[in-house]
């Protein structure tokens, strides 16, 4: 799948790296959709060619990129449908604002959780947990 990703941004390394067990049962169709929709808005909103890292680390799968931190006001929303980054529109790419409201359901409806870390200078980290089985 990433491989794919890449070539839809050919202008972005995206870096994968994995660590311990990373075998996990899911849904290889909700999964692809959820690592997609990270990745695409890793890309759409991270600095221009700088990488996104993906990494696989026992039950956690994270999706990081270099770029803007994004406002404390809009993380308590981030997650809701129809919901977008940046309130003013001043980001590219024109979406619905479904992506994080999508990744955020498949997640939890399979027992696990997904967070976000954002802060100035160090980029943004979208984290997706699974439960142990």
């Amino acid at each position: 799948m990433i491989d794919g990703l890449q070539l839809v941004h050919p202008d972005r390394p995206l870096r994968l790296s994995a660590q311990g067990q990373t075998h996990a049962r899911v849904d290889p169709d909700r999964a692809t959709l959820v690592l997609g929709n990270l990745v695409s808005n890793a890309v759409r909103y991270g600095l221009p060619g700088t990488p996104v890292e993906i990494a696989l680390r026992e039950l956690e799968m994270s999706v990081y990129n270099q770029g803007p931190r994004i406002p404390s006001q809009v993380l308590p929303r981030l997650f809701d449908a129809f919901q977008r980054g940046v309130p003013d529109g001043s980001r590219h790419g024109d979406g619905l604002g479904l992506g994080l409201y999508i990744v955020q359901q498949i997640v939890e409806a399979h027992g696990g959780g997904v967070s976000v870390r954002s802060e100035e200078g160090s980029g943004t980290t979208f984290a997706v947990r699974s439960p142990k089985k």
